[in-house]
Order: structure tokens, then sequence, then C-alpha cells
């Protein structure tokens, strides 16, 4: 499965770096593929593993904030393992467009 992973602590501070570099270290940690993004963190494994780092992570943020939002996205493929990239590629080759980094 493939998890979008997405977490925001309600403050007045402009920037949010700080909390979301100690999840991504959670991630890390883990073992799990991932993949950070401007939006946020991609991450793929097994059900209890991915949603077990889901919930490191915003407890993780929790401790320094009174209130975080968390959002996720869940990819679940039966029987099918799918890479980061796939996705990209397929609709690069049905556009006909090279999809810009």
């Amino acid at each position: 499965m493939m998890v979008q992973l997405s977490i925001v602590p309600v403050s007045n501070q402009t920037s949010i770096s700080e909390p979301i570099a100690k999840a991504v270290k959670i991630i890390h940690e883990s073992g799990l593929e991932y993949r950070l993004t401007p939006m946020g963190t991609l991450i793929k494994g097994e059900w209890k593993e991915v949603m077990n780092v889901v919930k490191m992570c915003h407890e993780a943020v929790r401790e320094d904030f009174d209130r975080v939002i968390t959002q996720i996205k869940i990819d679940d493929f039966k029987d099918k393992d799918v890479a980061f990239d796939d996705k990209i590629k397929s609709v690069q080759k049905k556009s006909d467009v090279e999809i810009r980094k």
C-alpha cells in the first residue's frame, strides 16, 4: 500500500519545517520506502507498519503543539506492488508529455 501523509501543527509559527523534520526522521528510521514532497510524504509498505509509523509521527508532532491536523490518503492495490514512479510514468505515457520534476 501507498500512503500520502501530511501533518500540520496549528500554531502562530510561519515555518513548520522543524516538526516535519521530526516526523521525517521517524519515517526514515522505520526502514519503509518513502519520498518527501513539498506537500506531504509518500510512504510505502504493509498496512500495520505504515499505520504504526503514521501514528508515531502524529504523536511526535503532537508532543510540541496543542493542535495537530494529520491527513492521510491511502492507495491500496490488491495483489499488486506499485512503485512511486509507476503512476507518473503511466500519465506521462498517456499524455505524451514529459512530466517536470
